[in-house]
């Protein structure tokens, strides 16, 4: 047997990639957006940050990840505050409500996941497993 061209599995994994956020986000009960998640995300994972912090880490524009921070702070998920070493940058952190909101969205996304998976053999999960290792060298810089 060959194996399968880069190419082709490159396209496969999109285009699964693309049907699991739409089955996630069929059960979305929140008003958070997919950008707006990525960047509470990455506050919580790695802690404040700057608005120009942010976005090189995304891969977005400053002026695109101010709009993503403005919507996170009018909801109450991250607050401003001034950078106590340098007066002229503000930095961004999440807020326990943000916390909070970040896990009852992935708790509920889990669930989803967890319920679909359940429905498969053993051998199948397995084999999810095994390919979950495999591909996370893939993802990672």
């Amino acid at each position: 047997m060959t194996s399968p061209d880069a190419a082709d599995l490159a396209g496969d994994l999109l285009t699964i990639h693309g049907r699991i956020r739409r089955t996630l986000l069929t059960g979305k009960a929140d008003e958070v957006t997919a950008s707006q998640t990525a960047a509470l995300g990455r506050l919580l994972r790695h802690g404040e940050s700057t608005v120009a912090d942010l976005a090189r880490a995304e891969g977005v524009r400053p002026q695109s990840m101010g709009a993503t921070v403005q919507a996170l702070v009018d909801l109450g998920l991250v607050e401003r505050r001034q950078d106590p070493t340098d007066g002229r940058r503000t930095l961004v952190r999440a807020t326990p409500a943000g916390a909070t909101a970040r896990e009852d969205a992935w708790s509920a996304r889990s669930r989803v996941l967890a319920e679909r998976l359940a429905a498969l053999s053993a051998d199948d999960r397995d084999t999810v497993a095994r390919s979950l290792r495999i591909l996370g060298p893939v993802v990672e810089p």
